[in-house]
Parts: structure tokens; sequence; C-alpha cells
């Protein structure tokens, strides 16, 4: 049985562990961008701050008491002048462990984020979705995000 809840400082270490696994998927596709596997813990502080910021939290999802995915994600008040003043939720990570992958796990921990979001006055929620990641971005269209912008890169010849 899944259970979710929010997430706590005992929780870092396998929220770390996900991590790791979400942040592979992205190596293998630029790993000119997104570090490889590191020490065990190396992103404690990344993570920690999505359980210690009073405006951020961590949902994870657990089975038999093992931690299977989590989501984060902050409140954004924007007022730039150029843009309306609105208040919202970015998600920073979703990740659920490979063999629990298409369960609906991930729909799920995104529903428990729009709600939170939304309790707390949040209008939108806004998140970033790398391109090569089709299963993810499909999620997300099923679940009715719309594409707002796209962000363009280019690589430059090094030492030039």
């Amino acid at each position: 049985m899944l259970i979710y809840r929010e997430a706590n400082e005992a929780d870092i270490a396998a929220i770390c562990e996900l991590g790791e696994e979400v942040n592979a998927v992205h190596h293998r596709a630029h790993p000119q961008i997104f570090a490889g596997t590191g020490e065990r813990g190396r992103d404690t502080a990344h993570w920690l701050s999505g359980i210690t910021k009073p405006d951020a939290i961590t949902i994870v999802a657990e089975q038999a008491e093992s931690i299977v995915g989590f989501v984060n994600i902050s409140i954004v008040n924007e007022t730039h002048t150029l843009l309306q003043p609105l208040r919202f939720g970015r998600v920073g990570s979703v990740s659920v462990t490979e063999k629990m992958r298409g369960q609906g796990i991930g729909r799920e921990l995104m529903n428990r984020a729009q709600e939170w979001v939304s309790a707390r006055g949040g209008v939108e929620v806004r998140l970033n979705v790398w391109a090569f990641n089709s299963s993810a971005l499909r999620m997300y269209v099923e679940l009715g995000y719309e594409t707002r912008s796209l962000f363009l890169a280019k690589q430059l010849p090094r030492g030039a």
C-alpha cells in the first residue's frame, strides 16, 4: 500500500538516492550539463532545502517503509515590473524509482503538489522538463500542463 506524506529530515538519504536516479537519466542525455554519480549524500544540502524552507515542501510516496518517489515544490511570488503579479508553485524535481514507474505515483505526487500550492493561494504550477524526457513530458501534458516557452541553448567551442 502506498502512503503519501510530507518528507522530513529522516528521509534525506532515501531522497538523495532517488535524486541520483533522476540525475542519472539527465546525465545520460546531457553529460556536459549534468554531473555523474557522486559520493553518497553529495546532494544532501540541495534536497534538504526543499524540506526546511518555509514556503517549500517535499512530498514522498512510501511503500513498505521505503520511499519510492518524491516531488519538491516551492511557492514563488513574482512581482517583476514587466509581468503581472503572480503567486505560483515551482516544481524542482519529481522522481519515482525505476521499478515503480508507470503505476501513477508521479501523477499522484503532482496532484498533491498542486493541492498544496492551491491551499497557499497559488494560481498555477510551473516546471521545467527536458525535451529528451518524453515520458515525463507526456505525463505533464496528460495532467493539463502546456508549453509556455522554449528554453534554447547552444554549446560553444571551448578555449576560443
